[in-house]
């Protein structure tokens, strides 16, 4: 009889080994996937799908090879795969592991057990950190087998309106992101930041795109605003204009590019306005508009021409040729109590009190806001809307629509070729449609989305074309406009009265009490008007100053604004504005703007009263720059005794209203002040 062993006896299959087998191929390839993740996403979400089902394909194919079907010459080409990746994982595997054991194998010689395990322990949590953190990293099949640091993107610098900033800055973080090179490092980075008024800008030009200020006693010229590489005109008429302007600057050339997008101008309804309204149909005709609103007692309001390039191209559609009435309709588009320095922050105002006001009101606003706000978009200072009453809309056939000029500002000494190629393939890009889904047209007038618009898919072709260029055409329609509202607002006399104590140095949002005054006042001054406006500025503390002149004219007083420095204590309020009255004798259109944290006394205000009731028509517009209210005992008595020539507010941030900021709350008081005029 035979004797057998178990040595002599085949070994049994492991019914698992073809997964196994399946596994050591196919797992690099799902490790390429993870690996290369980040930049297929940041190509397209349509590159990574792609690798996905290309790498599903591959382990479908390996299993089946696996499990023994045979597939002819794919067949062989997927096993001389698994080959080269199993050598490829196991060569791997060993240049990790090789180095461990021989670390392990010195600690065992070395520690006692205990010490061993927890060097072991530590080594091993280190190794899948490591390996985590590389795979994020590590861009296989995409030429880097090491990942390099992201070098300096170009930063390109661009001004809009204020209506507009949203929509560009988001375009300009998904341009970055669209035009990143293959490891995700973007090549451009867009900042964009709110324009100043036009006439400002216009004004700069002629300055080298300064205003005139001075700091530590050092006189040098400030920047308006950052040399920008790129302008958002909001049409081709105001394009022009600032064109214009820009050919007495020789240091920078003024290169219009055709249109990136094109919006119109609608009038806007509240909530409360549109439910009066009911299934009447609304005139489109402004006379007839303005007739149904005066019957319903609901005002209609457009952002001020002064200081909106959006309230000034609207004007232009709203003014006719008799400017008789100019005075009458500046009033009646100028509501008190709202922010109208731009349309995004009176719908900032408005929109968060749908809901918690009956509110009556009609305003002029680009259609793309509307588009904003009803789909619970961002709008510029204040943040996404909560779920609530949508914005209605009625066309007006007066108001223009909106083209969007692309220009590039080429400043010399800080333009190349690199920045000019930027510029060209933003431009390009945007074109493209790209601000649709933040309510704009395309360049042609059409609006793609599958939603509605308040003027519909496409814009009249008459709607369409009323963004063309008056450049060929007599004069400068704009230049003529701005001149024609400047009239309508009345010649102003300013005394700005300027707290120096030592109080105004104690911190508040946004930085100190005598900051908030300097920028508060040189908000006021760009809102004035070289000539025929005048402004004086003087500063007050005890000992010292009381509200005597300190310096006259518009540039004196921004250099001045720039070195303000606090000393003593507080001076009586009542007895500033006594002493400082005089100054504005027989001026015309006389107004005191005071700016403090409020002090503490009131001082004499029988004195007080007496001096001013010496200024005809003189108003007093106190404003709080501190943490002091309107209604501190000693500030009521002096409001108290001085009576309607006075009214206190308060500027800066506002906790409970972020987005009106302090030139929001500043711009409502110069609007009061202008409709109060005599």
């Amino acid at each position: 009889m035979s004797r057998s062993s178990s040595h002599d006896k085949t070994a049994p299959e492991d019914p698992w080994g073809w997964l196994k087998d399946v596994a050591a191929i196919v797992t690099p390839l799902w490790a390429f996937l993870g690996a290369v993740a980040t930049p297929l996403l940041e190509i397209g979400l349509g590159a990574f799908i792609a690798a996905v089902v290309a790498i599903v394909i591959l382990t479908v194919l390996v299993v089946v090879v696996q499990r023994g079907v045979r597939l002819g010459r794919i067949g062989r080409a997927v096993v001389w795969l698994g080959t080269k990746l199993r050598a490829f994982f196991r060569g791997v595997w060993s240049l990790i592991v090789s180095p461990v054991k021989w670390i392990a194998k010195g600690v065992r010689k070395r520690a006692d057990p205990l010490t061993a395990g927890a060097a072991g322990f530590v080594a091993g949590v280190l190794a899948v950190v490591l390996v985590l953190a590389g795979t994020s990293a590590v861009r296989l099949g995409l030429g880097w087998v090491t990942s390099s640091p992201c070098g300096q993107p170009l930063e390109l610098r661009a001004l809009t309106s204020a209506e507009n900033v949203v929509g560009l800055r988001e375009a300009g973080r998904r341009y970055a992101r669209e035009s990143a090179d293959l490891r995700g490092c973007p090549r451009v980075r867009l900042s964009v930041t709110p324009q100043p008024p036009l006439a400002t800008m216009a004004r700069a030009a002629n300055r080298d795109w300064n205003d005139p200020v001075s700091w530590n006693g050092k006189d040098y010229r400030a920047l308006i605003a950052l040399h920008p590489d790129i302008w958002l005109a909001s049409s081709a008429a105001t394009a022009d204009y600032l064109e214009r302007a820009f050919a007495n600057l020789g240091q920078v050339r003024f290169d219009r590019m055709s249109p990136v997008a094109t919006s119109a101008l609608v009038v806007a309804f509240t909530p409360t306005l549109e439910r009066r309204r009911g299934t009447q149909s609304l005139p489109t005709s402004l006379p007839g508009l303005r007739k149904w609103l005066k019957s319903v007692k609901a005002p209609l309001a457009r952002p001020r021409a002064d200081l909106s390039e959006i309230g000034l191209i609207a004007s232009s559609g709203l003014y006719g040729s008799d400017t008789s009435q100019d005075i009458a309709d500046e009033i009646a588009y100028t509501p008190p109590d709202l922010p109208l320095s731009d349309a995004a922050g009176l719908l900032c105002d408005v929109r968060d009190r749908f809901d918690t006001e009956k509110e009556s009101l009609a305003m002029i606003v680009p259609e793309h806001l509307v588009y904003a706000v009803n789909k619970r978009q961002v709008l510029g200072a204040c943040g996404p809307g909560h779920q609530g009453p949508n914005l209605s809309w009625s066309p007006l056939t007066e108001l223009p629509a909106l083209s969007y000029p692309f220009v590039r500002l080429k400043w010399a000494n800080q333009w190349n070729e690199r920045r000019e190629q930027a510029a060209i393939d933003f431009h390009d890009w945007l074109a493209q449609d790209k601000l649709s889904e933040y309510g704009y047209r395309d360049p042609a007038g059409v609006f793609h989305r599958n939603e509605p618009m308040p003027l519909g898919k496409a814009l009249p072709s008459r709607k369409a074309d009323s963004g063309a260029s008056a450049k060929d055409g007599p004069g400068d329609p704009i230049a003529g406009l701005i001149d024609r509202l400047g009239k309508a607002h009345p010649e102003t006399s300013l005394l700005l009265l300027v707290d120096e104590s030592g109080s105004m140095d104690n911190p508040i949002t946004g930085g100190t009490a005598l900051q908030t005054a300097s920028s508060g006042a040189k908000t006021l001054l760009r809102r004035l008007r070289d000539s025929p406006d005048t402004v004086k500025l003087a500063t007050f503390s005890s000992p010292g100053g009381a509200g005597q002149t300190v310096v006259t004219g518009m540039d004196q007083v921004n250099r001045r604004l720039g070195t303000l420095a606090v000393h003593g204590s507080d001076a009586p309020l009542g007895d500033v504005l006594a002493l400082a009255a005089p100054q504005l004798e027989d001026a015309p259109n006389p107004v005191i703007v005071m700016l403090t944290d409020g002090g503490s006394q009131a001082g004499d205000l029988g004195k007080t009263v007496a001096a001013l009731e010496k200024v005809q028509g003189l108003r007093i517009r106190l404003l709080l720059t501190g943490e002091q209210e309107c209604g501190a005992p000693h500030i009521k008595r002096l409001l108290a005794a001085v009576g309607e020539l006075i009214r206190c507010a308060r500027i800066g941030s506002d906790p409970a209203t972020p987005y009106q900021d302090q030139v929001s709350e500043v711009d409502k008081e110069l609007t009061k002040l202008w409709r109060e005029s005599p």
